[in-house]
C-alpha cells in the first residue's frame, strides 16, 4: 500500500512538473514574440478609466478587449540609462516608431501596460508613492531651466508588474488615439478632429491637476511640442 501511494505521489509530482514546464515554455514563447527591448502584454479584457471619474475630464471606467502586443520597456529612444527624448510633436513621435518598424501605442494599450495584470492605480502599485518615479517638480515647472529628466530605468521601483518602466513620472507619451472630446485641463479649445491627439502619463510634476496615475490623460494639437512630451512604441504580436 505504501509503495502504491509513493508511486502515485511520484506520478502526481511528475504531472505537475510537466504542466509547469509546459506553462514555462508557453511564457517563453510569448516573450520571444517581442523584440528584446520590448515587453509582451497578453490580450484579453481590461478595464480602463476611473470607477467613477474623480474630475470632469477623466474617462469613466469601461471594459475593452485588447489583442496581444509588445510595448517598449523604456521611453523613446527605449534604452536603459539613456535620457528620454522630449520636445516631440505627434508626427515626430509616430515617425520615430515607424522608423524602427513599430507604431505608437493606443491609449488603451498604454493604460493596460501601466496598470499591469492586477489593475493597479499606479504602475508600481495601488498606493501613490511620490518617491517611486521621476516626479521632482513641486512648483509651476522648471521655467527656463532644463527639465529634471532622469535616465530611463534609473528609478528602480518605477515599473509595472510586467516590467515596463517610467510610465508614471518623467515624460508624457503620445498615443495614436484622437482626443475624444471631454473637457481638457490644459486647453479649453481642445476638440475632436484630425489635429488633436491623446497623451498619457503624469510627467515630472509631483502633483499635477491631471494626476500621476495610470488613467491620467490629456490632449494636444499634433504640432504641439513641449519639454515633457515624448513617446513610447508598441508592436502588434506577429505584425506592426
Amino acid at each position: 500500500m505504501r509503495v502504491q501511494r509513493a508511486i502515485g505521489l511520484i506520478g502526481l509530482i511528475g504531472l505537475m512538473s510537466i504542466d509547469a514546464f509546459g506553462c514555462g515554455l508557453r511564457e517563453l514563447g510569448n516573450t520571444m514574440k517581442c523584440p528584446g527591448d520590448m515587453v509582451y502584454i497578453p490580450g484579453g479584457p481590461t478595464q480602463i478609466g476611473y470607477p467613477p471619474p474623480l474630475q470632469k475630464w477623466m474617462e469613466a471606467a469601461r471594459m475593452v478587449t485588447l489583442e496581444p502586443y509588445c510595448i517598449d520597456r523604456y521611453e523613446w529612444p527605449n534604452k536603459k540609462g539613456a535620457m528620454p527624448e522630449g520636445w516631440l510633436t505627434w508626427d515626430e513621435a509616430r515617425a520615430n516608431c515607424e522608423g524602427v518598424e513599430k507604431r505608437l501605442c493606443t491609449s488603451a494599450e498604454w493604460e493596460r501596460a501601466c496598470k499591469g495584470p492586477a489593475g493597479n492605480r499606479y504602475s508600481y502599485g495601488r498606493q501613490r508613492d511620490p518617491s517611486a518615479c521621476n516626479t521632482p517638480i513641486n512648483g509651476p515647472g522648471p521655467g527656463l531651466a532644463d527639465p529634471p529628466l532622469a535616465p530611463s530605468g534609473s528609478h528602480e521601483r518605477c515599473h509595472s508588474n510586467d516590467g515596463v518602466y517610467d510610465l508614471n513620472g518623467s515624460l508624457s507619451e503620445w498615443t495614436s488615439d484622437f482626443w475624444d472630446g471631454p473637457p481638457e485641463p490644459f486647453n479649453a479649445e481642445a476638440k475632436v478632429d484630425a489635429h488633436w491627439f491623446t497623451l498619457r502619463g503624469g510627467t515630472m510634476w509631483n502633483r499635477t491637476f491631471y494626476g500621476q496615475d495610470c488613467s491620467s490623460r490629456h490632449g494636444h494639437r499634433r504640432s504641439f511640442e513641449n519639454m515633457d512630451d515624448g513617446a513610447r512604441c508598441c508592436k502588434s504580436v506577429g505584425g506592426g
